[in-house]
């Protein structure tokens, strides 16, 4: 039998590579909606050690279309609520 890997998605910030437990997943459904999370449509992967600089139009990149201050306001404050779990978890 073949050895399992874990499955890897790129940051769209800083481009490594990172389980996907280890990241946060940003899509657009299919009426438009951004949503955070595992679920389907177009969507972005962030690493929790990545800056700020460059979030925006990361996820503007990645999604493929406009995204709206009102958006991105959202988007930030999903991101440090993310990133303040994760560190709780891990004991930091």
């Amino acid at each position: 039998m073949g050895t399992h890997r874990a499955v890897e998605r790129t940051c769209v910030l800083c481009r490594r590579r990172f389980a996907t437990q280890e990241l946060l997943r940003i899509s657009r459904d299919g009426d438009g909606v951004l949503r955070t999370g595992e679920r389907g449509g177009r969507g972005v992967w962030i690493c929790s050690g990545s800056h700020e600089a460059g979030l925006h139009a990361g996820i503007r990149q990645g999604l493929r279309g406009p995204v709206s201050d009102e958006e991105a306001d959202v988007i930030d404050q999903a991101r440090r609520a993310w990133i303040e779990t994760t560190s709780e978890r891990r004991g930091a």
